[in-house]
């Protein structure tokens, strides 16, 4: 497998296709690659032991270059994250000016194992002169990590036809092989744009959504792999609601909860009985997001399906507007909380027993992305991000928004208390 620790390509293209990537030639060694401990981590022991809840309040990952010369935009959202072998997190994300821009950039960032800060961020994927929308990093279980990425055409501002790439490393991120298309035709159009979020169903199809079109009304795209990765196929169908997280369910169907499209004023939820041929849509239990709100939707480790997402907070609606979602205390009190909350099922989908408002209780944080500065009490959590998630061997799951990273477990989850810290 050939590999290098390259974050900058030179594309070729001819009319609507990709022709040719090569990597651009540097000296330059990003601190994501800098001083690396190669070391498989071969085991991963709970922070709190077995069976134990567990929450820590937020840090900040998105933290600005540290190296002269390392690109860094106002604007910082769309994030993905996935855990690495020797116990290391890797984290990436969209730096740019305006979305829309041809200056938008890919930067990463790592946790280094054992330690508590994410590192500064340093370039992680970069075409010239394109739009770079889309993010997703996973892991595979197996030592290999893969990078999916949007990339629109020269000069052309947006994301409404773009080409997803996909790339390899099996050094914990630290070198890559050259990435390829997702797609046999090699073509930029809509249904490509990336969305955090790859999935292996409990009967091996690898799932990676992708936005189906430019259009916060729109639906999402689903490319499907029945070759580990190697080749990917689009069924044709529509997951409706943007940005869609999405699982796949013991009975071989496929579950999906996307943004906007709402259902009689609920989320909408999505089924495909026909590996993302045809969908069935529903309404949920939960509030539907809207602006600057992406969801998570993963099952976890010890089987349960975590839904995480967000009342109806959000910065384009005022504050005494908000509606809230009911929860209750540690001491079985209800209570009418804001913003950034987790739900289980433990029966597929059918019921969500567990909702559960994810706050420290205090604070004050920078969010990023649209976000900015939000204060924290026991009833009101972060009001909207761009969420992603990855779960450790150890069973911590680690979610992120536009700018901070917060650690939790099922136990926490499914327990009665409010908060747990460190």
């Amino acid at each position: 497998m050939n590999t290098t620790t390259y974050r900058r390509i030179r594309v070729t293209d001819s009319g609507d296709r990709l022709t040719a990537v090569e990597p651009e030639p540097t000296n330059e060694t990003p601190l994501w690659a800098k001083d690396f401990n190669q070391a498989e981590k071969k085991t991963w022991g709970e922070p709190c032991g077995a069976g134990k809840p567990f929450f820590a309040p937020p840090i900040p990952f998105v933290i600005p270059p540290a190296d002269a010369g390392e690109p860094f935009h106002p604007h910082n959202h769309c994030p993905a994250i996935t855990w690495c072998p020797n116990g290391d997190l890797l984290a990436a994300w969209f730096s740019t000016i305006r979305e829309a821009g041809t200056e938008m950039t890919i930067l990463a960032s790592r946790l280094r194992a054992g330690t508590q800060s994410w590192e500064p961020a340093a370039e992680f994927f970069k075409a010239p002169n394109r739009n770079m929308t889309g993010t997703a990093l996973f892991h595979d279980g197996a030592g290999t990590l893969y990078h999916f990425n949007g990339m629109g055409r020269e000069d052309v501002k947006g994301w409404e036809n773009l080409l997803a790439l996909v790339r390899e490393s099996r050094d914990n991120g630290v070198t890559w092989t050259p990435p390829r298309p997702l797609a046999e035709d090699a073509s930029y159009r809509r249904r490509n744009q990336v969305i955090a979020g790859t999935h292996v169903t409990p009967n091996g199809l690898w799932l990676q959504p992708c936005d189906g079109g430019p259009g916060n009304q729109g639906t999402t795209a689903l490319h499907i792999s029945r070759d580990g990765g190697k080749t990917w196929k689009d069924p044709g169908g529509d997951i409706r609601g943007i940005h869609a997280g999405v699982v796949g369910l013991n009975d071989g169907r496929l579950l999906a909860c996307g943004r906007a499209q709402e259902i009689d004023g609920r989320m909408p939820i999505s089924i495909s009985k026909d590996q993302g041929t045809t969908w069935s849509y529903h309404a949920g239990p939960f509030p539907p997001i809207s602006n600057a709100q992406r969801l998570v939707l993963m099952r976890l480790r010890e089987g349960p399906i975590l839904l995480v997402s967000f009342t109806d907070a959000c910065h384009k609606i005022p504050r005494e507007q908000w509606q809230g979602m009911t929860f209750e205390d540690g001491n079985g009190r209800a209570f009418t909380g804001y913003g950034m909350y987790a739900a289980l099922s433990f029966d597929e989908g059918a019921t969500w027993p567990v909702q559960k408002l994810l706050t420290p209780g205090s604070g004050t944080y920078d969010g990023r992305g649209h976000t900015g500065e939000f204060t924290c009490a026991f009833d009101s959590a972060e009001p909207e991000g761009y969420l992603a998630a990855t779960q450790t061997p150890d069973g911590v799951i680690h979610l992120i928004s536009s700018g901070l990273h917060y650690q939790f477990n099922l136990a926490w989850l499914s327990g009665n208390s409010i908060n747990y810290r460190r």
